[in-house]
């Protein structure tokens, strides 16, 4: 096309040399549409798409988030986009407990019949009951009246066969693989009184050490003062249908005498201090288990998740030799304080779980974060401890601040729900659902430590302040929904749905920490200011639909389907068969950037295209072919124009990536 002269729309002049460079051939450049009589292109002609199906701009169907067949088990689908669990529709009463696919609160185990009630008794069996006065020996006619003589009596290998009652005694396992087996944990407990020195153990109900592999232990339930379970230096350890309530931590596995596994099953882990279960540099696998209702500690209040997970780190550097992580499974996570799940360094695959309604630690109001996913910190955060979580047919919900991190880590999202993160606490701020940023630590943000994260099949929607919020880091996003994102409570601002950006801290911006982003066959509707906003970063928009974005509320300003603009950095966009739908401001808005467009369609926008200088730098659409814009539907050139719009605020990374 041939650059225009300048023209007047009111008071509002419009240089038709900012606003195309001279290789852009868009046929109209005007405020609000062409004249009847201008060239049409005319409406493309396309096949229906069935619901939910969406029409991307050549013409083709786009199904993005969860399909129909892809819930885990336990896991139903809503006919639209997203799996939700099946679960009681209340938090289940103490001592009683439902893993996803469980719509009724359950006992732990059923108690049987009889003395020794289910407990599968062989030859090997001593026998305990707490009732029984006399003389023992250990068999079912003479048990023991104690654990512990029960424990010290038992070959290796041996079954201990403990009746009902409550057992004041604090048990050590060591040198031996023993079979510790409750009636169940309704009738029988174990109550922590403290370990004598030289047992290598902290104060546990049950401590399993050196020589003690393979040991098991099951229908208990245990408490007081102490952990719970204490496991270091043992392999093997089985953890199944248990009830651990009230204790410090709740299970407590760290390699400190040895190399340490184990298996946590069908348990109830309630009302712990500090952590319900605590791994570090140590292997576990949970399981249809319930952790719920974890407290942070009065002494160390930052410290505190339903399951924390940590490489052995120090001032050194961070031990590799020793793993740290394992699996979590079909396992319920809620209530807990502080974080629910918390990987620091090591590697977490998360499947078929929910994590929700996570609380913020009760003194400073902080966190209540869902997940968090991050690199381990010390004295400061060490590039060898880098955390790698896969989290996979999930649901998050209804956590604080975030319900979703990844700080200077790595992370695969597959077919999982993030929603209704409500703001921060103390200050209402945030609500993001998945935010994935360079490591920040005691006040200082690390450039070489960014976060990665592929995010495929997800479905982010009723989130505040951001949906997904990439700050110094890079994403790739397939096939999946981003939606309905509201602003924050604090001022009513921001309300983004995708955010490509800078780690911005107290309104400065570092330049080297440009994101980049790779989004394509997903639905972006509904959010508030910005559908997508890249801002000092670049972005590849393939097979995408970006609609109904709305205006701020605070005061009714934006509401761009895209926008982009260089600041403090360069920024880039790239859209191809891509459509942009009822943009409450600019469908498209660029502010100093480069945006190359290839068959994409925007419809019924205040502004189509809107082009700005900004910060020294000149706009540039870049024109690929087959785009089009109008309203009610997209059938002619597009419209660019210089209408003296603002761009949005630069978003602030999350300070509170680590305690």
């Amino acid at each position: 096309m041939e650059v225009g002269q300048p023209a007047n729309f009111g008071q509002m002049e419009i240089d038709f040399s900012l606003v195309l460079s001279a290789r852009v051939p868009f046929l109209c450049v005007a405020l609000a549409g062409c004249a009847h009589d201008e060239t049409q292109l005319g409406p493309v002609s396309r096949p229906p798409c069935v619901a939910p199906e969406i029409t991307l701009a050549d013409g083709s169907c786009m199904r993005p988030g969860i399909a129909p067949d892809g819930c885990a088990q336990g896991f139903l689908h809503d006919g639209e986009y997203a799996c939700e669990p099946i679960l009681p529709s209340e938090t289940c009463p103490r001592g009683l407990m439902a893993v996803p696919g469980e719509a009724v609160c359950r006992p732990v185990m059923p108690c049987g019949r009889g003395r020794w009630g289910d407990i599968p008794v062989d030859d090997s069996t001593v026998y305990v009951d707490g009732a029984y006065v006399g003389m023992s020996d250990g068999s079912a006619r003479r048990p023991w009246s104690t654990i512990g003589e029960a424990v010290a009596a038992a070959t290796p290998g041996a079954l201990v066969a403990i009746a009902a009652g409550s057992y004041a005694e604090a048990i050590l396992v060591r040198d031996k693989a023993l079979r510790l087996w409750g009636v169940c944990p309704e009738e029988v407990e174990i109550v922590a009184t403290g370990l004598t020195a030289g047992s290598g153990c902290p104060p546990a109900a049950v401590c399993v050490t050196s020589g003690a592999s393979g040991t098991e232990l099951r229908g208990v339930a245990l408490h007081g003062p102490g952990n719970g379970v204490t496991i270091s230096g043992a392999e093997g350890v089985m953890l199944d249908r248990l009830w651990v309530h009230d204790a410090e931590r709740g299970i407590d596995a760290e390699n400190v005498v040895g190399p340490t596994s184990l298996h946590v099953s069908q348990t109830l882990i309630e009302d712990n201090e500090e952590y319900g279960v605590f791994v570090i540099a140590s292997e576990v696998a949970i399981d249809d288990t319930v952790v719920r209702g974890t407290k942070s500690q009065a002494t160390a209040p930052a410290l505190g998740s339903g399951i924390g997970i940590q490489l052995n780190c120090s001032e050194g550097g961070c031990d590799l030799t020793t793993p740290a992580g394992g699996t979590v499974r079909r396992t319920l996570v809620e209530r807990n304080q502080d974080r629910g799940i918390s990987l620091d360094g090591g590697a977490l695959t998360v499947e078929a779980t929910v994590v929700r309604d996570t609380l913020p630690e009760p003194s400073s109001k902080a966190r209540g974060h869902g997940m968090t996913i991050s690199v381990a910190c010390g004295t400061t955060c060490y590039p060898e401890g880098r955390a790698n979580a896969v989290v996979r047919t999930s649901f998050i919900a209804n956590n604080h601040d975030t319900g979703l991190a990844v700080y200077g880590s790595d992370a695969l999202v597959e077919r999982t729900v993030v929603r209704d993160t409500q703001p921060g606490a103390d200050d209402q701020l945030f609500g993001r659902g998945i935010n994935v940023q360079l490591a920040c630590y005691r006040g200082a943000c690390d450039p070489a430590l960014r976060g990665a994260a592929e995010i495929v099949g997800a479905v982010i929607e009723d989130n505040r302040e951001g949906g997904l919020s990439v700050l110094g880091s890079d994403i790739t996003l397939d096939a999946s929904v981003v939606r309905r994102t509201f602003p924050r409570l604090a001022d009513n601002h921001s309300g983004q749905g995708i955010l490509l950006g800078l780690a911005c801290e107290d309104g400065v911006c570092n330049p080297m920490t440009g994101s980049s982003g790779f989004v394509h066959d997903t639905l972006v509707e509904q959010n508030h200011e910005v559908g997508l906003c890249v801002s000092g970063s670049d972005a590849i928009v393939e097979r995408a639909v970006i609609r109904n974005t709305l205006a701020t509320l605070s005061d009714g300003a934006f509401g761009d389907g895209v926008a982009v603009f260089s600041h403090d950095r360069s920024a880039t966009a790239s859209l191809s068969n891509a459509r942009i739908e009822a943009s409450a401001r600019a469908g498209l808005s660029n502010f100093g950037a480069l945006v190359k467009l290839a068959t994409t369609e925007i419809e019924c926008a205040a502004f189509e295209l809107e082009g700005e200088p900004y910060e020294g730098a000149n706009f540039v659409f870049e024109d690929l072919g087959n785009n089009v814009c109008g309203c009610p539907t997209a059938d002619r050139e597009c419209l660019s124009v210089t209408a003296g719009l603002e761009p949005p605020e630069a978003a602030e990374v999350s300070s509170s990536s680590t305690p």
